[in-house]
């Protein structure tokens, strides 16, 4: 029998990703039922379990590849070259794109099964990831900053930034015409003013 090549089982796992993306947008990720994705593949249930062990690794295997990546620069700050501002910029641009809704739908949907059902496991996983990230943002501002951010409690900073990033996602979600790019222009503007950099460069 002929080797299966690599081309194709990932040309079959994209097709499978693409599937299960559009099923769990329409019925959420709890509604939604392997039988169903296979069916908007094109394929029987059973094929789906040879790339993904349950229905929960498939969600998981949807979430945006690039808002992955940018989530995990904020977690790992120390291997970040670009200062805070920039990554702040490619973030919140992100938030514009049609996959990110898709995203911020299933995450908000895994999150709030995990905290119905009492998993204290996923809830523990979401709070470490919140703290990461939380902290890597005080990290970027305190490179970027120094001195200026003497006065601020960077902890609490970081805490409300990455809220307002949330309420931004949640907001474009609910009203697709807001522009979270503009939204974080006038959050730099006011920082800078504090920070004294308005000044600083008259």
């Amino acid at each position: 029998m002929a080797r299966v090549s690599d081309a194709h089982l990932e040309a079959r796992r994209k097709s499978i990703l693409a599937a299960a993306t559009k099923v769990f947008s329409q019925k959420g990720i709890s509604s939604a039922t392997m039988a169903e994705i296979a069916s908007e593949a094109g394929i029987s249930p059973g094929a789906i379990y040879r790339y993904f062990e349950n229905k929960e690794q498939l969600a998981q295997g949807c979430m945006n590849s690039s808002a992955e990546s940018i989530k995990s620069a904020w977690a790992n700050p120390s291997a970040v070259e670009m200062p805070f501002d920039e990554l702040a910029a490619i973030t919140f641009a992100a938030i514009n794109t049609p996959e990110e809704a898709i995203d911020t739908q299933m995450f908000l949907e895994r999150m709030l099964i995990a905290v119905r059902e009492g998993d204290a496991t996923a809830v523990a996983e979401y709070r470490e990831e919140h703290e990461r990230v939380r902290e890597g943002i005080a990290f970027l501002m305190q490179r970027q900053f120094g001195e200026r951010l003497a006065p601020f409690d960077t902890t609490v900073l970081g805490e409300a930034l990455y809220a307002f990033y949330w309420g931004a996602r949640l907001l474009k979600l609910m009203y697709p015409a807001t522009d979270p790019v503009a939204q974080l222009a006038q959050v730099q503007k006011v920082m800078n003013h504090a920070f004294g950099l308005e000044r600083a460069s008259r």
